[in-house]
């Protein structure tokens, strides 16, 4: 089934590459990228009575398409290669097509149809997309539209991630977020609308609406520091299981974010005062939970969970073909408990057009 899947995912390539071979118009443009990902997150939780485990693998993620208008619309076709190292398959896992419509103008633009969630210009916190999260799921299936403006940007879409039927849940996120920054001050917010309903013979609703806005200020200008900021954020969910016929729940809390850098070693120290955000979480799990689960052991009697982690994070090639690397180190403190966790991620971009313009900076 896997094989079948990805042998058509290659003929839609190849299919498009004709397509552009044989068009004579001179407007339009071949477009292609390639996007590596490797993962290393190994959770060591079992003071937190929690589960430990480690996501190890590499992702590929192909693209070729069409541009045209001076690059302002595209149509992309491509495929996202995931392996799980150590998981017994010959191939990979479920390859996942990527089909998508994009414009790009001065400040306004678009995507709809299957593409990668790296597209997204909003920082979405552990309290409603937990890293693990966004490994594993790294498409959105739906509709972005974006906004950039002087000091700042607005973004909404739509994530469908649960089709209506006798296997699976209907479930789809409304998702938005903004930034305005002036000087050294920055205000934006992050919001996640979820619908989380039932199949044929499974009826019934959950509703998980979270809405968080943070002002910040970077203060890097002060002290030979190259990253000094604070940020303070509101987190307030709004959750509701219809089925049960239970009253909505808003648990909510705050949370105190420090990060400093300094030739490319940093602490980021995350301090979350608040309820449990996830009062489903036993009833649902991650279907209907998407955050961090360690915001979700907050108790009546313990209300502070915080996170500390020392990293090293680097980006080299950045104008031709741009290589990341982020290494760390977290500690997690709960009700008087500790567990760690360690973070290796590296990723590469590389697309004709980045290449095409740091072609052009050299022959200047």
């Amino acid at each position: 089934m896997i094989m079948k899947i990805f042998r058509k995912t290659i003929i839609a390539l190849f299919s498009v590459l004709g397509l552009f071979t044989a068009t004579q118009a001179s407007a339009q443009k071949l477009l292609w990228s390639a996007d590596f990902d490797f993962n290393f997150d190994n959770r060591e939780n079992a003071q937190l009575s929690l589960p430990s485990y480690t996501l190890f693998g590499a992702r590929l993620t192909p693209q070729i398409g069409i541009g045209w208008g001076k690059s302002q619309h595209s149509l992309m076709i491509g495929t996202d290669l995931t392996k799980t190292f150590g998981r017994d398959t010959r191939f990979c896992e479920n390859p996942e097509l990527l089909l998508y419509y994009n414009y790009r103008g001065r400040a306004f633009g678009a995507t709809a149809g299957i593409f990668p969630r790296k597209k997204l210009l909003g920082d979405y916190s552990g309290t409603i997309a937990s890293d693990s999260i966004r490994f594993c799921d790294k498409n959105i299936e739906g509709l972005l539209m974006q906004y950039k403006g002087i000091g700042g940007f607005i973004e909404l879409g739509i994530d469908w991630d649960g089709f209506y039927s006798v296997e699976e849940r209907e479930k789809f996120r409304i998702f938005s977020a903004g930034e305005y920054t002036r000087q050294v001050f920055t205000c934006g917010y992050s919001l996640s609308v979820y619908h989380y309903a039932g199949r044929v013979d499974v009826p019934g609703v959950v509703d998980n609406i979270a809405v968080q806005p943070y002002v910040g200020a970077k203060f890097e200008h002060l002290i030979p520091l190259d990253r000094l900021s604070l940020t303070a954020s509101w987190i307030q969910t709004f959750q509701r299981d219809r089925r049960s016929g239970e009253k909505m729940v808003m648990p909510y809390g705050g949370e105190v974010r420090l990060r400093i850098e300094k030739w490319n070693f940093g602490i980021d120290n995350r301090l979350y005062i608040g309820d449990n955000l996830m009062p489903y979480y036993t009833r649902y799990g991650s279907d209907l939970h998407a955050g961090d689960r360690l915001y979700s052991m907050v108790s009546n009697a313990h209300k502070c969970y915080n996170r500390t982690e020392i990293y090293y994070q680097r980006t080299w090639w950045t104008n031709a073909i741009p290589v990341s690397l982020h290494a760390g180190f977290s500690l997690h403190f709960l009700a008087g408990k500790m567990a760690s966790s360690q973070l290796i991620q590296l990723s590469v971009a590389l697309d004709n057009q980045r290449l095409k313009l740091n072609r052009k900076k050299k022959d200047n």
